[in-house]
């Protein structure tokens, strides 16, 4: 499959196609991977998909179209990124070529820790379990424990948006929920709120969760407003739980659940748990979910009166 990504990438760049493919290579490590901005066939030679490709790439289209015409290597999931970020006048359809990938799921880097680092030579999928090639022969780690949580709980096998499909649709096996969420799904309203509490007092502002988020594509943060005064910069847990409980509104009906705040955060804070939980409240009270039709309008972004009140007294 990767040397028909390659083959791919390669034809779209040789006939001008594209004036860029943005996909993955390997990184500093056999077990870590970083994105590769293609330019030239040459370049597209280094794109590799195996499963430690867990960055979500739909987070640089609005940052390059000013290139012109690029086309973005996607999992399935990833495709109701794009779909989000045209359906909001990010980006143009027609300059954006989607190649989707057939995905057995994302390795979680956890999964590693049994394995020396220094003898991995090589990681890819072994039917749905990972494979990882080491020094002195091959360990399989089965998908359970090997694929991240919203890997295992994944059920998109055909992308909802895609110009070439790359590889075959992988089926999936049952879901599996992490025992933090069931835990989570436990508690009642206010021991949800002391446990917010807890844990944004290990939040240390750096925005990398922002940062992360395709959504969250402002020019100027409404926290970075140098005239606000409603929103403090201290580090402690009110003013970290209105930065969060903000963000997570403002992107309300547009989260696809990518998982890419909660991997971007160095405090390990669960955000993931507070993600799924506004995109069930979404698809309860409007009977959506974001990026699964790209002719709808973005659900906060469009009003009809005929609407039934989704919050009656």
């Amino acid at each position: 499959m990767q040397n028909e990504l390659r083959s791919k990438a390669k034809e779209l760049l040789q006939n001008g196609e594209v004036k860029a493919v943005i996909g993955y290579e390997s990184g500093s490590v056999p077990f870590k991977s970083t994105p590769l901005f293609a330019e030239t066939p040459e370049e597209a030679d280094k794109l590799i998909w195996n499963p430690t490709c867990v960055n979500n790439l739909a987070l640089y289209l609005p940052q390059i179209k000013s290139m012109g015409k690029v086309a973005v290597v996607v999992k399935p999931c990833e495709a109701r990124n794009v779909v989000e970020l045209i359906k909001e006048h990010q980006i143009d359809r027609e300059n954006i070529v989607v190649l989707a990938v057939s995905c057995a799921g994302i390795m979680k880097f956890d999964a590693l820790k049994e394995i020396g680092l220094k003898e991995i030579k090589s990681i890819d999928w072994k039917g749905s379990d990972i494979a990882v090639e080491t020094s002195g022969g091959q360990v399989v780690i089965e998908r359970e424990k090997a694929l991240l949580d919203k890997c295992l709980s994944c059920d998109i096998v055909e992308p909802v948006l895609f110009d070439a499909m790359i590889g075959k649709a992988v089926q999936r096996q049952s879901a599996k929920v992490s025992t933090i969420a069931e835990e989570y799904e436990k508690l009642s309203p206010s021991e949800r709120r002391a446990f917010w509490a807890k844990q944004f007092e290990r939040c240390i502002r750096c925005y990398a969760c922002r940062q992360a988020c395709s959504g969250c594509y402002c020019k100027e943060c409404f926290v970075d407003k140098p005239s606000q005064t409603w929103v403090s910069k201290r580090t402690d847990a009110e003013a970290n739980w209105f930065f969060h409980v903000g963000r997570m509104m403002h992107t309300a009906g547009r989260c696809t659940g990518c998982g890419e705040c909660e991997r971007a955060c160095p405090m390990n804070i669960p955000l993931s748990l507070m993600t799924k939980q506004i995109c069930r409240d979404v698809k309860e009270m409007f009977g959506n979910e974001a990026g699964m039709d790209a002719e709808s309008s973005p659900i906060l972004g469009s009003f009809n009166a005929q609407d039934p009140d989704p919050c009656p007294e």
